[in-house]
């Protein structure tokens, strides 16, 4: 597990200084567009770098070419009307499609409902804090909505993470932006080993809560068995 976790973490620099460069030109370009359209998409649930995005729309304004203020307020639209195109898919197509193809991909109704609890216990401080992680900032609009959310709730929440998310790394990126690659990496590598952190915490979870339910399922099964030989016994 830990070779995994390092070999991530090499490929992702490798990869990343050239997917930075290419990213910021586009962005030196058509700075709003692109911004509002990665962070838009992103938050809908398509995995694009609208945060890297926004860092760096945000080192542009600290050297006065753009605002600092348009930059925040745009990536926190962006974000929060994604965010509720994301929830409108899920709750129309997500849970449909997994009900009726689910199946052939391990997922039955069983889970389903176990993320509809999860959600209805923690929704709110997923949708919260999901903003600040990769790959949940992508999905969790589109989860939320498959396992029905409270709509006005989402809303709330997806609008006061978005709103923090945009000026925390809006800021980041207007006050610490000129070395900006360093800062694009740090980011980056900060929020993809907090995914993976994250991954490997759900998976510990996961085992623990399996091995729980089969001894319960094995103590279920005896307890029968042993009250029918105490009766023979007696």
């Amino acid at each position: 597990m830990i070779r995994w976790i390092e070999g991530s973490f090499i490929a992702f620099d490798l990869l990343m200084p050239d997917f930075a460069h290419h990213l910021s030109r586009l962005l030196q370009s058509y700075t709003y567009p692109v911004l509002v359209a990665l962070v838009l998409l992103e938050s809908v649930g398509i995995p694009l770098p609208g945060e890297i995005a926004l860092v760096t729309a945000a080192a542009y304004a600290s050297l006065g070419h753009i605002s600092i203020v348009i930059v925040i307020i745009l990536a926190a639209l962006s974000a929060i009307v994604g965010g509720i195109l994301g929830y409108w898919i899920g709750i129309k197509g997500g849970l449909p499609l997994v009900v009726r193809y689910g199946g052939y991909i391990g997922v039955r109704r069983s889970h389903i409902e176990r993320t509809h609890a999860f959600f209805e216990r923690n929704g709110a401080k997923t949708i919260l804090f999901g903003r600040f992680i990769a790959i949940l900032r992508t999905w969790a609009a589109v989860v939320a909505g498959a396992a029905c959310m409270s709509f006005t709730k989402f809303v709330i929440y997806t609008t006061i993470g978005s709103i923090a998310w945009a000026i925390v790394f809006g800021s980041l990126g207007y006050f610490f932006g000129h070395d900006l690659p360093l800062l694009q990496k740090y980011i980056s590598r900060t929020s993809f080993g907090v995914l993976v952190l994250g991954a490997v915490a759900i998976l510990v979870y996961y085992i623990i809560q399996r091995r729980r339910s089969k001894l319960a399922l094995a103590a279920e099964t005896d307890t029968p068995a042993t009250i029918e030989n105490r009766a023979d016994l007696s």
